[in-house]
């Protein structure tokens, strides 16, 4: 049997296809090179799964999609309901789900059970904010227009902070690192105290602010410390949120876009140990929502991902060998920046070790270099990946995190690159028996140093490299000194790129 999960919406599509034997995954706009690609219509998206797949629509059985109908012009409310007939595929009569369905469902590689799933976004279908799921049966919705959105609220406040953008997906995040800059106001806290999840617009509501400023002028000239201050409420509102409908030992899927905020994650993780939340939890995991409908339709065995979370169906390059490995190590000791190409790509919107542009974290201009490669605001902070026998050793109370959702806090500045203002960092934990985990070790054989900073194969407000020409490009046009895709090194001489200058 062949299955298709579809995300055709108005940003970030993505199908999953199960051809009988194994699962495929693609997010579209890796194949194009267009930071949230989204396809215009119904139909765009059988000619890349050809392409790409070799897979012709009339072979498919059944097929499953989220959609946006304001997107295509079409009338289709779900009415309340997790699924319905949508409309014929080729020969195939097609079902569309739940937008946070699709969310609850796809984190199936990563757990036997939930008894939980909570989905918070900007919104979902309609004016659906946030859902609650008790073993994927609704029981509690949040409105948009009634009750606010986190992810809208917190765009809506980067907008008007005058944060540069690409894409309005992509505001939130940068505020979550601006907002680091401000200093919390205790007094503050207390006040906004009695606003809870379910009130997002009374917490975002300025007016308050400025009331207790009591200067509009002040008010303004503070709003660095009013962001931080309602930042910090909304990650401990969030717990009790979430204690409302799980107990603490509960398992708990959690995704949505308002997932990629790691400072609220590693609130709610403190406080529910058995949390999980899926590297794909903003909308590009919603095709992997829609292929596990379709294999609970057909009762199929549980799909195997052996690779997750590196599953992009993109160029994948014969592995390094343990020259290369080393050599690569080597040229990160002598403190030069290296872009990692290896096996698939990763699943998520950050780099895992597959995809990544690395670098020394003790640099003392690490932050600054990088910054000028991504064409980066120089406000952002870094991630880091860190081998997890040595995580305790750099971090206080970071959780086991190799999809780098939380952060911890570290012990001493001796790490500048990757050090965020507020002492804390994003941080990757890696497995020494992996790939990428050989290379953290033999970067540490050669420095002491069990990190590496690691960001994503981009540039600012462009896709991670999904391709060889892609990763090529980047080493042509910034100041990369090396690129390694599988087991080639690649050096840059006066900008050009010197293919046949391997070491």
């Amino acid at each position: 049997m062949k299955l298709i999960g579809l995300r055709l919406c108005e940003h970030d599509s993505n199908i999953s296809y199960f051809d009988g034997q194994d699962l495929h995954y693609l997010k579209t706009e890796r194949h194009y090179q267009v930071k949230h690609h989204a396809f215009k219509d119904l139909n765009s998206w059988k000619q890349l799964v050809k392409d790409v797949w070799n897979v012709d629509v009339s072979d498919i059985d059944d097929v499953c999609i989220i959609v946006d109908p304001s997107k295509h012009n079409i009338n289709h409310d779900l009415d309340g309901h997790i699924s319905k007939p949508f409309g014929h595929i080729q020969n195939i009569l097609s079902t569309r789900i739940n937008h946070h369905y699709a969310h609850a469902l796809s984190a199936w590689m990563m757990t036997g059970s939930s008894t939980k799933q909570i989905i918070i976004d900007g919104f979902g279908d309609e004016d659906i904010a946030w859902t609650v799921f008790d073993n994927f049966n609704i029981v509690d919705v949040g409105s948009v227009i009634e009750n606010g959105s986190l992810g809208i609220n917190m765009s809506t406040v980067g907008y008007n902070f005058g944060i540069k953008n690409c894409h309005g997906l992509d505001i939130a995040g940068k505020l979550m690192g601006l907002q680091s800059y401000g200093n919390l106001d205790d007094r503050y806290l207390e006040l906004v105290s009695e606003y809870g999840i379910k009130q997002s617009n009374d917490i975002f509501d300025f007016n308050k602010w400025i009331s207790y400023k009591k200067d509009p002028l002040l008010a303004e000239l503070t709003k660095l410390d009013w962001i931080k201050t309602i930042h910090e409420h909304i990650g401990n509102k969030l717990v009790e949120f979430f204690s409302e409908y799980a107990n603490d030992n509960e398992t708990i899927i959690y995704s949505g876009g308002v997932a990629q905020n790691v400072l609220w994650n590693t609130k709610l993780k403190n406080k529910f140990p058995n949390l999980i939340i899926p590297p794909h939890c903003n909308d590009e995991g919603l095709s992997l929502g829609a292929i596990e409908w379709l294999r609970i339709k057909h009762n199929l065995p549980k799909f195997s991902l052996s690779n997750f979370p590196y599953i992009q169906s993109d160029f994948i390059p014969p592995s390094p060998s343990r020259d290369c490995i080393e050599k690569t190590a080597r040229l990160l000791s002598d403190g030069k920046i290296v872009a990692w190409y290896q096996g698939n790509g990763e699943v998520g919107p950050r780099a895992l070790g597959n995809r990544s542009i690395l670098m020394d974290p003790r640099d003392s201009e690490g932050k600054y270099k990088i910054n000028c490669v991504k064409n980066r605001e120089f406000y952002r902070p870094f991630g880091a990946s860190v081998l997890r026998q040595y995580k305790d050793q750099y971090f206080k109370m970071l959780p086991d995190n190799p999809h780098m959702l939380y952060v911890g806090m570290l012990h001493t500045g001796l790490f500048p690159a990757i050090t965020h203002v507020d002492g804390t960092c994003r941080a990757q934990t890696v497995d020494s028996e992996s790939l990428f985990g050989e290379l953290l070790t033999e970067f540490h054989n050669l420095t002491g140093c069990a990190m590496l900073l690691n960001t994503s194969l981009n540039l600012a407000g462009k896709p991670i490299a999904g391709y060889k020409q892609d990763a090529l490009t980047l080493l042509k046009e910034t100041s990369i000194d090396a690129l390694v895709i599988g087991n080639i090194i690649y050096l840059k001489d006066e900008q050009q790129v010197e293919v046949d200058n391997v070491i």
